[in-house]
């Protein structure tokens, strides 16, 4: 085998393990279009119909702008033995560029504490139904419609790719906003993530509000009243209990003013240990130096095994006797 065969082999080698597979433990939150929900888990004509239900539902008054929340409803759900399952929120069902972003929505969070359409959460045993929320900004004034997909393996073990959609696509149409309703201001941006033992004060700047309540719950539990003080004219700030291990709290506000009452949709925040810091160029390079060190590794290898070889298939040198020729 010469020099640059021996090379092609242990570069496909290296890379045989990423290639063609299916993800069955999961690729993680991130925008995906409804193609994902099989090339994700494996090749996306080879997905099979989910037996479970999916429903999508949001608020009644949606308006230009403004924050509003959108709920996928899960039920009869099955999936592998880890209980993973991805779950979308998408524009449209074309298999590309139908992200809700693709649509004009922006979207600030998710049940998992991130700025996504898709995420993976893990159902624990027995658990049949759950209820998946996207926070999102709305569109210019329009009619919208929105899905809810899901996508996971089986108990088999044999990875096949289940894919399922909302029976009814949900319709939203995009209002105009009123003169003097009560809101949370453009600029506004809730935090997503923050670390364990960290004191999280919000400072929320507000439009036509004369009065402001707070709340949070956590996992949809009971709400707790927070106190919230107006620190400037049409700013208001409360702060957040903390946490002392990894978990998940929700949030949101009460607006009064001249306008009917508002309540903002519920915002997730999510605590989480310190993490590592990554310098992905090192990474790559330490990658790169160790693939050169395995390639010069076999063939200096190559060349020590030719040479052994050529001697072997040397003619021996014949002495006559008395040691003279």
């Amino acid at each position: 085998m010469n020099r640059f065969a021996l090379t092609l082999l242990l570069i496909v080698l290296l890379l045989a393990p990423g290639i063609g597979s299916a993800n069955p433990s999961g690729v993680g939150g991130g925008e995906f279009d409804a193609q994902c929900g099989g090339a994700c888990h494996g090749d996306a004509d080879m997905n099979r119909s989910s037996n479970a239900v999916i429903s999508i539902s949001a608020p009644d008054a949606v308006y230009e702008g403004l924050l509003t929340s959108v709920t996928v409803h899960i039920e009869s759900i099955q999936t592998t033995q880890t209980g993973l399952l991805g779950v979308f929120l998408l524009s449209d069902l074309t298999g590309a560029q139908d992200t809700p972003a693709d649509a004009g929505w922006d979207i600030v969070s998710n049940s998992e504490g991130e700025a996504f359409n898709y995420l993976e959460t893990t159902v624990t045993a027995g658990t049949t139904s759950i209820d998946i929320t996207w926070t999102l900004k709305a569109p210019p004034v329009g009619t919208y419609t929105l899905y809810g997909a899901i996508h996971h393996g089986n108990d088999n073990g044999d990875e096949a790719p289940y894919f399922g959609v909302s029976e009814t696509p949900l319709s939203i149409s995009v209002l105009e906003v009123p003169e003097n309703l009560p809101r949370l201001a453009d600029s506004f941006s809730p935090p997503t993530q923050r670390e364990l033992g960290e004191i999280t004060t919000i400072t929320a700047p507000t439009e036509f509000v004369t009065d402001l309540g707070a709340e949070w719950r956590m996992n949809g539990g009971e709400a707790t009243a927070l106190n919230a003080t107006q620190i400037q004219d049409g700013i208001w700030s409360f702060e957040l209990p903390t946490s002392i291990q990894p978990s998940m709290i929700e949030w949101r506000v009460i607006l009064a003013g001249d306008g009917p009452n508002q309540t903002s949709p519920w915002f997730q925040l999510r605590s989480d240990e310190p993490s590592w810091a990554v310098d992905n160029t090192l990474v790559y390079g330490q990658s790169i130096a160790m693939l050169f060190a395995i390639m010069a590794g076999f063939m200096a290898l190559q060349t020590t095994l030719s040479r052994t070889t050529a001697e072997k298939e040397r003619p021996e040198l014949l002495i006559p006797p008395g040691g003279e020729f």
